[in-house]
């Protein structure tokens, strides 16, 4: 295991934290992650948000995906770095990539852009899983891939 494996965030992460401060006072396009217990994609808001601030986040923690720091935005909001997908100057569709200030490459990689799997079983099994858990079921789960 190398040393980058381990350090949390990574030294990509503070280098683009240094990129977002640079653009306080700026309109920036915020590409949110929404997550749910069923799915996971992102939000394109498509309008820009002035950036205010960037703010220390006081209990970051890997494994609820909350980042050390927090945005503080002009629609009244405060995000943490690590509900976001991307950040890009001029662009919320299709950026260049000089253009991209923030990136969460572990969800992008990992998650928005992972293979999947899809087939008539697996729909169906998700289905029969969701149903009895609305009916007060609890039923073994069936053995999904992933």
């Amino acid at each position: 295991m190398s040393n980058e494996e381990v350090l949390w965030p990574s030294a990509a992460y503070h280098q683009q934290v240094e990129q977002l401060r640079c653009l306080i006072g700026q309109p920036v396009y915020v590409v949110e992650i929404n997550s749910t217990e069923i799915n996971a994609g992102v939000h394109f808001s498509g309008k820009p948000l002035v950036l205010l601030a960037i703010v220390d986040f006081p209990r970051p923690d890997p494994y609820r995906q909350l980042c050390p720091h927090l945005l503080v935005l002009d629609d009244g909001r405060g995000l943490n770095l690590g509900r976001v997908a991307r950040i890009s100057r001029s662009s919320a569709y299709a950026p260049a990539q000089e253009d991209i200030a923030f990136i969460n490459q572990e969800f992008v990689e990992n998650v928005l852009l992972a293979p999947r799997r899809f087939s008539r079983e697996r729909v169906a099994d998700t289905t029969r899983l969701a149903l009895g858990e609305m009916l007060g079921r609890s039923p073994s789960p069936p053995a999904l891939e992933n």
